[in-house]
């Protein structure tokens, strides 16, 4: 029998459930991570791993109405 797990930390832009940490080289030649996270299904980069889940906030826009 086959346990499916649900997870709410997933891609916001894809929905993929994993990452990587984003490793570039340094002045010296030394590899060394960023801080940042690129996304395994859509490669996108994230600053934090928050960003990379968490929703995006929805615009609250607001009908004005204009005069004449």
């Amino acid at each position: 029998m086959a346990t499916t797990f649900k997870t709410v930390y997933k891609c916001r832009e894809c929905g993929a459930t994993s990452y990587q940490r984003v490793v570039d080289r340094a002045p010296n030649g030394v590899l060394q991570a960023t801080g940042e996270y690129r996304c395994t299904g859509c490669r996108n980069i994230f600053a934090s791993l928050r960003a990379w889940w968490e929703p995006r906030r929805q615009l609250d826009f607001q009908s004005s109405s204009f005069p004449g």
